[in-house]
């Protein structure tokens, strides 16, 4: 019988281990290795919060290149074809987008600060959350 329990426990410890070691990669370690394919090409000037500003080309939100946004109850597409400026503006827990477009005119609406922006610069793929950022030229 005591051979049987070394056993039973050997066994335990050897699934434990395995189990164990399969955990090591479950964190995220932050490396974006791919992005959304766009279905149009824009080079945008991004400049986040902290004041960093870089070029971004392949720009898109999830590969469409429109910013969502709502204008009152409604939800809205802004085509980055009419776009040559958008402002985002911290208000409480709201993020105001004052969009400037290509016409002349301007129009402030809410965006979602979990909206992902994603984009190819001359350094490497980026990701970066509407939150983070105060500007788009496009």
């Amino acid at each position: 019988m005591p051979a049987l329990k070394r056993l039973a426990a050997l066994a335990a410890a050897l699934l434990l281990a395995l189990a164990c070691m399969g955990m090591g990669g479950t964190g995220d370690t932050g490396i974006i290795n791919r992005i959304p394919e766009p279905d149009r090409h824009f080079t945008v000037t991004v400049v986040d919060v902290t004041d960093t500003s870089f070029q971004a080309e392949d720009f898109s939100v999830d590969g469409l290149t429109m910013v969502p946004v709502q204008m009152g109850k409604a939800s809205l597409s802004i085509d980055f074809a009419r776009i040559s400026r958008v402002v985002f503006l911290h208000q409480g827990d709201e993020l105001l987008a004052r969009v400037s477009f290509t016409d002349g005119q301007e129009k402030t609406v809410t965006a979602s600060p979990r909206t992902v922006f994603f984009g190819r610069t001359p350094w490497g793929l980026m990701r970066l959350l509407a939150k983070d950022i105060k500007e788009l030229r496009f």
